[in-house]
């Protein structure tokens, strides 16, 4: 990735952590987002600026609308273009169906699904105009398969996989590579939000016996959004030890 200009959604703690210090480590210049959590945006600046890169630490609630096209005109302000977009930030909440309420499903999408879609085409005209980018998104198994899972997260998870598909198929042309990582059960970030009996049975499925690692979902995100994929496009990458298998 050296001398790639990353910008990455949510990236001030668990997964988003993660690939922000991959990318850097592998020659990268990493800018994120974040929200709500500063010491983790402080620690993710931290461990950017240690492998010597620039890095940019945005401010952003991307439930917002506007944010999304503030955020890349950031990034473009400071280096010129993005070249590889990673959709990471999502929230979850073990909310049983009957409970879900419009609010609550409106809130899940609003983050998981249209703040992904702003980014993604506040992103991808700048690379239209260069022929190159890469767009990772951040998906999860339960957008996939039908497993145990709150239904709204699901529900938002799978719409985003449809989209990665579909705009693949838009920008390929272009040189814009399009593709989503279906994340199992990963330390950290949303994984506090699962119920300890779903996290047992993820546990006895899974081929490893373990959860992942932010770091081994960040070294899968540097290849896909990296000049060394040249023709991985619309495809949808599990990345769960073999849960699923």
């Amino acid at each position: 990735m050296s001398g790639l200009r990353v910008l990455v959604t949510g990236g001030s703690g668990g997964i988003g952590q993660g690939i922000c210090t991959v990318a850097a480590r592998e020659g990268a210049d990493v800018a994120f987002t974040w929200h709500g959590n500063k010491t983790g945006a402080d620690a993710t600046e931290n461990l950017v600026r240690e492998f010597g890169r620039k890095c940019l630490s945005i401010q952003a609630d991307l439930r917002n609308a506007d944010e999304a096209g503030k955020v890349v005109a950031a990034v473009e302000e400071s280096w010129g273009a993005v070249d590889t977009l990673v959709n990471n930030a999502a929230f979850s909440e073990a909310v049983p169906f009957i409970l879900i309420d419009d609010k609550d499903f409106a809130d899940i999408m609003e983050l998981n699904l249209f703040a992904a879609f702003r980014m993604c085409r506040a992103a991808v005209r700048g690379m239209i105009r260069q022929k190159y980018g890469r767009i990772v998104n951040i998906s999860s198994i339960t957008g996939s398969r039908s497993i145990a899972g709150p239904v709204h997260y699901a529900a938002s998870k799978g719409a985003l996989e449809g989209l990665t598909r579909s705009l693949a198929h838009e920008v390929g042309p272009y040189g814009v590579l399009v593709n989503a990582i279906a994340a199992g059960i990963f330390e950290g970030g949303l994984r506090s939000t699962i119920p300890e009996h779903h996290q047992k049975r993820y546990l006895d499925a899974c081929a490893l016996s373990r959860f992942g690692t932010p770091q081994e979902c960040g070294e899968m995100v540097a290849w896909m959004g990296s000049r060394r994929n040249t023709y991985l496009n619309g495809t949808v990458i599990f990345l769960d030890g073999g849960t699923l298998a």
